[in-house]
């Protein structure tokens, strides 16, 4: 029998004898996105969150710590111009690190190239993985929203017997809040985890509460990467990096812990990225090219061709060499080839959004377009095995739920995940002249959100910041919003904290990640954001727990200009709606209050920072949209197949696993998977039974009987909306 436990809790660690939260702190700064096509790549990347990997379109860069102007390493071969955080500012979201020991007798991670694989070893004057690691770091704190892929090449060493351990150790120490755990996907400790290509989403490393996830995905030429990466001391990395990934072969058969398909070679169902696409699988294609090669990389991978031929046909990671390397001033000797942001794109048209609507339009040129909402057009349409059809009517952009609906079947509004599905959409097109709705609309602060259940109107408000906006450093946490817009009602404000003397030197606010609909659980609960200066002292904090209702009511701001002659913040005061207040500095100059009202409710803040707090703003959102998330058991498996796989609620309830006191209507949803290989129940082509009475699957509904077991063994959790299910 499964042990159950409270998911939605706070995720604790032991520091020092003492049980604390485990917090991601947050610094301030942006994604380049005064230039135009990093704008477009960026919104571009946040597409096909909710697609599972198989479905997605990343950008990418191949060996992206081999940097010219990158000052952590030296490399004489370089493979791109930018540091990888510059690359991941610029919209990259794939890093391929290369990672090898130092030398025979230091076993320190490094990167760097080499292909004597079990032998090969780095020099002094490369970077370190844990530099590589810090740069990503600083670019997920900065971006709360955004979700990095870290591919891993790696091989077990001649000399170093913990190697594997030593990467492991470097990723749990570096990254580990950040990371995407085999624990969280619900493997046991020191198991070989395969990458869930065919379920795991963006969305689901969100609401776990982290924003990475690490892939090893060599020797690419092992059908089971788990025997060789068992080598040596291997538990910590097993822990943190998932060994391979999920692929299905050409008969629909599930092999666990495979290489990636790479370059629509012999590794991919019938040598063919789009067979490989359909399989529900994920390719890589690589371009391997350094300055060193004289006409840069493949023609077959710069350009048009970087869609055309790969994007376009299915391939999911473009990792590609000497990013916008001619756009810098070591341009000679790169070659004529280099790749460009542009070559990335399939999605937006050039200096889109500008600001025309708030609704996507997929144009006559094949690109998407911002447009007024209220124009009539076709709309996209797309069912649950993502094939398209065009609405029958022409309507504004808010008909397209209810227009695709009544196409029967599966129909929802759609928006392509990516470039192969819009080649299918364009062919359900045709020849058509006429522009299209898809299903992709600006939420607020043009922040584009894709493939909603339904259109939600989030009643943003910006309030502006009161003091001395022009002073000291900008802080703009629009990125916390994106996050909630991403993951959901169950990431919240949690709780403010003051930070002054005679004041206001800073203040901090937490934002806790609960429960949702999931294969992951929550695994890093808080992040947490501090402004201002050092001075002064913390205060008590203030908390909210959004499963009570509880929310920031009012914060009341003072600014004065006695001390530097331009307003500071002098006093601040936080009330929350249960009447508890706190507050700091002291009451002079001009006040100012905001506050939360019966339908909107004070979410994140802006400002400016120096040695004290300069000034303060706040974003406001519909008051629905926060909730205090479900809660959830763990996996449980009470039954093995016989007449069938019974894996229903009173079952579960009889055996202790839920509360006696529990009912079925408390049920908000249950997701199940195949015990040994993970794989999502919905991918077993199985018919189950998955309702208010629990979930089971029956012989008799699968072509077999008592005497012939035809189900999946499952393992199942249940989501609940009270915190009493759970015994």
């Amino acid at each position: 029998m499964n042990h159950i436990s409270k998911v939605r809790k706070l995720a604790l660690i032991l520091a020092g004898g003492l049980i604390v939260s485990a917090v991601i702190p947050v610094v301030h700064a942006a994604i380049d996105t005064d230039d135009d096509k990093v704008t477009r790549l960026d919104l571009q990347g946040q597409i096909d969150n909710f697609a599972p990997f198989s479905k997605t379109l990343w950008a990418g860069a191949h060996n992206a710590y081999a940097s010219y102007s990158w000052s952590k390493g030296t490399y004489t071969d370089v493979n791109q111009y930018y540091s990888p955080k510059s690359l991941l500012k610029r919209g990259i979201r794939v890093m391929e690190f290369d990672i090898y020991p130092e030398g025979t007798f230091d076993s320190t991670p490094m990167l760097c190239h080499n292909s004597l694989e079990n032998k090969a070893l780095c020099s002094s004057f490369h970077a370190k993985l844990s530099e590589g690691l810090d740069d990503i770091k600083d670019f997920l704190q900065d971006n709360p929203d955004e979700v990095v892929l870290l591919k891993i090449e790696a091989y077990k060493h001649n000399d170093h017997n913990n190697w594997h351990n030593k990467i492991g150790e470097r990723l749990q120490n570096d990254v580990g809040d950040y990371l995407l755990l085999p624990e969280d996907w619900g493997y046991a400790d020191k198991s070989c985890a395969s990458l869930p290509v065919s379920h795991l989403t963006k969305r689901d490393i969100l609401a776990a509460g982290k924003q990475l996830v690490a892939v090893v995905q060599t020797p690419r030429d092992k059908s089971d990467l788990c025997a060789y990466h068992s080598s040596g001391n291997y538990s910590k990395f097993w822990n943190t990096v998932f060994i391979g990934v999920d692929a299905f072969d050409a008969n629909g058969n599930l092999q666990s812990n495979q290489p990636f398909c790479q370059n629509g070679n012999d590794e991919c169902v019938s040598n063919d990225q789009t067979a490989h696409y359909n399989a529900k699988n994920m390719t890589v294609v690589i371009d391997d090219a350094t300055q060193l090669n004289t006409d840069g990389p493949s023609s077959s991978k710069t350009g048009s061709n970087v869609l055309n031929k790969w994007g376009k046909k299915g391939s999911q990671i473009l990792e590609l060499a000497l990013v916008e390397a001619n756009n810098t001033s070591a341009a000679s000797g790169y070659g004529a080839n280099e790749v460009q942001i542009e070559d990335y794109i399939w999605s937006w048209k050039s200096n889109r959004p500008n600001g025309t609507g708030d609704c996507a339009s997929l144009e006559d040129d094949q690109t998407i377009a911002d447009k007024a909402c209220t124009t009539f057009q076709y709309h996209a349409c797309v069912d649950k095995d993502r094939n398209w059809q065009i609405s029958a009517t022409k309507g504004t952009w808010h008909m397209g739920f209810e227009y695709c609906k009544s196409l029967g079947g599966s129909y929802t509004f759609g928006m392509p995940f990516n470039a192969y599905e819009q080649v299918q959409l364009l062919a359900e097109i045709g020849t058509s002249s006429n522009d299209h709705w898809v299903n992709y609309y600006n939420a607020f602060d043009d922040f584009w959100l894709s493939n909603s259940k339904e259109y939600i109107d989030w009643k943003f408000v910006e309030r502006s910041a009161v003091g001395s906006v022009s002073k000291g450093d900008s802080f703009d946490d629009i990125g916390l919003l994106k996050r909630k817009a991403l993951v959901g009602g169950s990431f919240n404000l949690s709780s403010v904290q003051i930070r002054s003397g005679s004041r206001i030197d800073g203040f901090k606010a937490c934002y806790e990640t609960t429960q949702s609909v999931s294969h992951a659980s929550v695994g890093t609960s808080e992040l947490c954001v501090t402004y201002g200066g050092s001075g002064g002292s913390w205060g008590n904090a203030l908390t909210f727990d959004a499963s009570s209702g509880q929310y920031l009511k009012d914060i009341k701001i003072c600014k004065e200009d006695a001390k530097y002659g331009y307003d500071t913040v002098y006093f601040l005061k936080f009330t929350s709606s249960t009447g508890s207040a706190i507050s700091g500095g002291a009451t002079t100059g001009s006040c100012t209050t905001y506050s939360s009202t019966s339908s909107q409710q004070i979410f994140a803040f802006h400002g400016s920072e120096g040695s004290e707090l300069n000034s303060i703003g706040i974003y406001k959102i519909e008051n629905a949209l926060v909730n205090g998330g479900l809660y959830a058991t763990d996996w449980l498996d009470r039954d093995d197949p016989q007449s069938g796989d019974n894996e229903l609620f009173n079952g579960h309830k009889s055996s202790g696993n839920i509360s006696a006191s529990c009912e079925s209507s408390d049920i908000a949803a249950i997701v199940a998977r195949v015990v040994d290989t993970k794989l999502d129940s919905s991918l077993t082509g199985q018919n189950l039974v998955n309702n208010g009475s629990g979930f089971a699957c029956w012989n008799s509904s699968n072509g077999g009987s008592s005497s012939n077991t035809t189900c999946e063994d499952y393992e199942v959790r249940y989501f609940f909306t009270k915190a009493s299910c759970l015994p």
